[in-house]
């Protein structure tokens, strides 16, 4: 079997550095000093390594099986010899749930890590390619579409809490129209094969429907039965081609409906029947990439696709097939300007601002942005305005739309504000950041511009020269605040915030305390241990802060929280905020799971929202004798606890500080939990 490799998204998580390294090693570790022994636990086997899911249980892997553990109790909860020895990227979270899974050749495994319910097993359909894999926690279930070495595909459904199947549908790729013969019947077959070779796009919608669509239609799927309710044909530009490139979307505001992008166009379907709402679908320069619902209208976001399989009338520039964007009114699907708004290539994103949406367009590794206004489907600016580096934060403010870029490894990142009226930047000699030059391991959170908002003051540290900068939002000026902050070991700060006590900044081995007024109130410095293997493992950083990132649930929440936070629009504060108590309490994203797994979840969550006020450092012990783990304390740079790892190159530990705990393997198969 070849499972499908999903996405291996790596989420920023604020404020944490902790580490999680894999050993073979047969060193027992000294008992650590400064943190307490909670349990002692004794897996089947040699332990091999150990994380921590987002659901909250920990997970050992011996030689001799996969282990779940409950961190609070320090008891094993299950037990798996089949999938002992698998090596750690064999087992890995479900993209967007709390579920894990594991694959070896010939087998796929998806279970619960809290309860070790089996949800999915590829055995029991006897699949030889599992192609897509989709969590529906609306409807507490697992869907799965694969292919066998002999007979049809099969889609199936399957509970996430009992693991039991609800049905399977052999029959979701056959032809509804009637059989051709010649040419025809060769293309309808293609199509057949394609389609059953490609990933389903799935849209959950309601408890009691499921929207799915393959290379030869829109089809809705009874979420009880998998009787397929009703069937739609996509009315691409030539009839009886199939879409190349097509887009589900949940409507947010009105629940009688779904949008899909397909190609250059897009289109409004009715949940009841599948009848098209709009007459005709409006279409775009370029392919759907994305829409944003507005209030004043549906903004379609437009990428270049390949010059090959360009629709309409196709404009390159520089090798760049040039887009066209337009917004859409929902009731009828007539787009509010009568041709798409020319852009430069494919519109990443439109950050929404009152009734304004900051465009972020992508041309070939350059940045250009302008401001559309909804309402009248035009821009602000009479051209769109080059920037360094990727859109990363933007805001409308008095002065004009104050921007934050991204940097990548070949350009810098930088703030500045734009004048609407004339286009220009107000800053001649912008904050940049700083970059490597000729460096084969660019790292983008080194070289980032580190930004944190209070009141009408927003904080920049800037690597290029290590200065820290305030930006008045409201009069669009800067100022450098004190001096250069120099770290130590050639470190730059990966993360900021702001703490009562001043602004923090974080690296590896560094934590600054700067006042607002740029002056450097507390600064230390823990050396990295100086053993290649311990290197090797201090930048395989285990972010463990959320929990429940990458799940649906908390991803959502913690992106509100963080929108209402930063947002200066009072209704898009109200309803973000709104939303991110929802998802913080649960709601219905965690209610397909299993009590055990959504109420641990869930209380991990509400904990992650905390910022916590320590990070963790792997230094060489301050008496030369080992390597210890420390945790620092933000406000005052001072180790709260220590724990000693010994002098192996790579001690197999994890920590995991929203339950405030390490675990570490101080013998061959032994682990023990301590409470820090």
């Amino acid at each position: 079997m070849v499972p499908l490799s999903p996405r291996r998204t790596l989420l920023s998580l604020p404020l944490v550095v902790a580490l999680c390294a894999t050993s073979h090693a047969q060193t027992a570790a000294p008992a650590p000093t400064g943190a307490t022994a909670a349990w002692t636990i004794k897996p089947k086997g040699d332990i091999r390594w150990q994380q921590v899911t987002p659901a909250g249980a920990l997970l050992i892997s011996t030689d001799a099986e996969l282990a779940g553990v409950d961190i609070e109790r320090g008891q094993v909860t299950w037990e798996k010899p089949e999938l002992g020895g698998l090596p750690p990227d064999s087992v890995r979270m479900v993209e967007g749930s709390l579920l894990m899974e594991a694959a070896r050749p010939g087998l796929l495994i998806v279970f619960d890590p809290v309860t070790g319910a089996v949800v999915f097993d590829s055995r029991r359909l006897s699949l030889a390619q599992v192609v897509t894999r989709r969590v529906l926690p609306q409807s507490g279930t697992l869907l799965v579409h694969g292919r066998r070495a002999a007979g049809p595909p099969v889609v199936a459904l399957y509970d996430l809490v009992t693991g039991d199947q609800r049905w399977a549908n052999e029959a979701l790729f056959q032809q509804t129209e009637p059989q051709k013969k010649g040419l025809g019947g060769l293309m309808q077959r293609l199509v057949t094969a394609a389609s059953e070779a490609t990933a389903l796009e799935v849209l959950q919608a309601g408890s009691d429907m499921i929207v799915v669509h393959t290379l030869m239609g829109l089809r809705a799927l009874d979420a009880r039965s998998g009787a397929v309710r009703w069937s739609a044909t996509l009315p691409t530009a030539r009839a009886g081609n199939p879409a190349r490139h097509v887009r589900l979307f949940p409507s947010l505001d009105k629940t009688d409906r779904i949008y899909v992008g397909f190609d250059d166009r897009l289109m409004a379907y009715r949940l009841a029947d599948g009848q098209a709402l709009w007459s005709k679908p409006p279409t775009i320069d370029g392919w759907v990439h994305g829409i944003v619902q507005h209030p004043n209208g549906i903004i379609i976001l437009p990428e270049s696709p390949p010059a090959k399989e360009a629709t309409g009338n196709v404009r390159i520039v520089n090798g760049v097939v040039q887009t066209g964007l337009n917004v859409v009114r929902y009731d009828d699907g007539t787009t509010i300007a009568d041709k798409p708004l020319r852009m430069r290539g494919t519109v990443t994103d439109a950050l929404i601002t009152g009734g304004s949406a900051v465009l972020a367009v992508d041309a070939e590794s350059r940045t250009f942005v302008n401001v559309l206004d909804v309402a009248t489907a035009s821009v602000r600016l009479k051209k769109d305005v080059k920037i360094k580096g990727q859109l990363d934060y933007a805001e409308l403010t008095p002065a004009g739309l104050l921007y934050i870029s991204r940097p990548d490894a070949s350009t810098n990142a930088e703030v500045n504000v734009i004048d609407l009226a004339s286009g220009e930047p107000k800053f001649k000699d912008a904050i940049e950041s700083g970059k490597p030059l000729g460096s084969g391991d660019y790292n983008a959170a080194r070289y980032a511009l580190h930004h944190a908002v209070e009141g009408t003051t927003l904080y920049v540290f800037a690597s290029h020269d290590h200065r820290l900068y305030a930006v008045d939002r409201n009069a669009g000026s800067f100022r450098a605040l004190g001096g250069e902050i120099k770290l130590q070991g050639d470190e730059d700060p990966v993360d900021m915030e702001i703490r009562p006590g001043g602004i923090v900044l974080i690296a590896p081995q560094n934590l600054v305390v700067v006042a607002r007024d740029g002056q450097v109130k507390q600064q230390v410095y823990y050396p990295a241990p100086q053993l290649p293997g311990l290197l090797r493992a201090l930048y395989r950083l285990n972010a463990v802060r959320a929990g429940l990132y990458g799940a649906a649930a908390s991803a959502y929440g913690d992106a509100f929280a963080q929108a209402s936070r930063n947002a200066t629009d009072t209704t898009a504060r109200r309803i973000t905020g709104q939303l991110a108590t929802a998802y913080s309490q649960g709601g219905a994203q965690l209610a397909g799971y299993s009590h055990q797994a959504a109420s641990l979840a869930s209380k991990r969550f509400k904990a992650s929202l905390a910022v916590p006020g320590s990070v963790f450092m792997l230094t060489r012990a301050p008496e030369g004798n080992g390597n210890v783990l420390l945790q620092i304390d933000k406000d005052t740079g001072l180790p709260r606890s220590r724990v000693d790892l010994g002098k192996e190159r790579e001690p197999v530990y994890a920590v995991d500080d929203v339950a405030g705990m390490l675990f570490l393997k101080t013998a061959a198969g032994t682990l023990v939990g301590y409470r820090l």
